[in-house]
């Protein structure tokens, strides 16, 4: 069977109502990596194998989610039961849909329970001629999707979450660039991306629009995996939560040799095929180096002769948007 070919059992019934249409899945929808999947003007590009058995329902509702000055489009996409998504994610839309917003200015906004849990997702890519808004995603529980102004009022508008190994510890970041009375940040973890533990609560600062970053530090990873994603609850006890960030303890295993050095760095990590960036930084936390990404090997050299003495950090960023760092000293 070819590789890119959706398996058999699948039923897909489409009945078309004046509101809203409704796709239901049979007991076997089967999405190999790498295939471009497409429901209604929805897209699904996998970057991990995706399963939407037991029976998946989406509505595709042509109503805005309420906000200010327009919060969405006229067209949202709702799942009977959250669909974890890892790659690119895409919404087609028709102009005529736009209910007052501005095409240049649209991003992703998904809800994990309804719509005044919506979080938009900063960052997405817009194709203008084809009228088209995506994203890369992981870990992304998708309840309810959208597409948002990115300037319209939204009760959490969360533009960065990650990750990163630090010593004996994991380190939480995030930043907003709006909120409304937002209550707490949870920060939950899990062993598997299923079933999760809160490990504690950052307040939030409850009315914002300017830029607030938080952190986090997890002085206690577990051994293998860790998952973490957050909570973010609201004062009338509504919430959403982010994305999933990974960081494996003993699984991609950074090491740098030799330190202290003087003309390179050898880097090694378990699969140089996850890796996106590697990068030195300074003991402040600013870029110094952008030593780019290894594809094929278990090892890579980054130059440092260009280096002045001193504390340092290397600093490898995945695909799954986690991150580990370590210190390294150059004389």
């Amino acid at each position: 069977m070819n590789k890119y070919k959706i398996l058999t059992g699948l039923l897909l019934m489409l009945c078309a109502m004046q509101a809203h249409s409704q796709i239901v899945t049979g007991n076997s929808l089967y999405v190999k990596i790498g295939t471009v999947f497409s429901v209604d003007s929805l897209v699904f590009i996998p970057t991990e194998d995706l399963n939407l058995g037991n029976n998946y329902s989406l509505k595709v509702e042509h109503t805005a989610v309420p906000g200010s000055p327009n919060a969405s489009i006229k067209k949202k996409y709702v799942f009977n039961n959250p669909v974890n998504f890892e790659g690119n994610l895409g919404v087609i839309y028709d102009p005529v849909q736009l209910n007052g917003n501005t095409e240049s200015l649209l991003e992703l906004a998904n809800s994990m329970s309804d719509e005044t849990a919506f979080v938009t997702l900063s960052g997405s890519t817009r194709d203008l001629a084809k009228h088209l808004v995506s994203k890369d995603v992981s870990g992304l529980d998708i309840g309810m999707l959208t597409l948002v102004n990115g300037q319209s009022a939204l009760p959490v508008t969360l533009v960065d979450f990650s990750a990163s190994r630090q010593e004996n510890a994991v380190k939480l970041s995030w930043k907003t660039s709006f909120e409304a009375n937002s209550d707490f940040f949870e920060i939950q973890r899990s062993a598997n991306a299923k079933d999760w533990q809160a490990l504690d609560r950052v307040a939030s600062a409850g009315e914002s629009r300017q830029a607030t970053m938080y952190d986090f530090t997890d002085h206690a990873p577990v051994s293998g995996d860790n998952y973490y994603r957050l909570k973010m609850a609201d004062r009338d006890g509504t919430f959403a939560f982010s994305q999933i960030r990974k960081v494996s303890w003993d699984g991609d295993a950074l090491t740098v040799f030799p330190n202290p050095a003087a003309d390179r760095l050898e880097v090694t990590v378990k699969d140089w095929s996850k890796v996106v960036k590697v990068s030195v930084l300074d003991a402040a936390g600013h870029m110094v180096k952008d030593g780019g990404a290894g594809l094929n090997a278990r090892e890579r050299n980054v130059p440092v002769s260009g280096l002045t003495a001193g504390s340092y950090i290397l600093r490898v960023e995945y695909r799954d948007g986690s991150s580990e760092r370590t210190h390294f000293i150059k004389y």
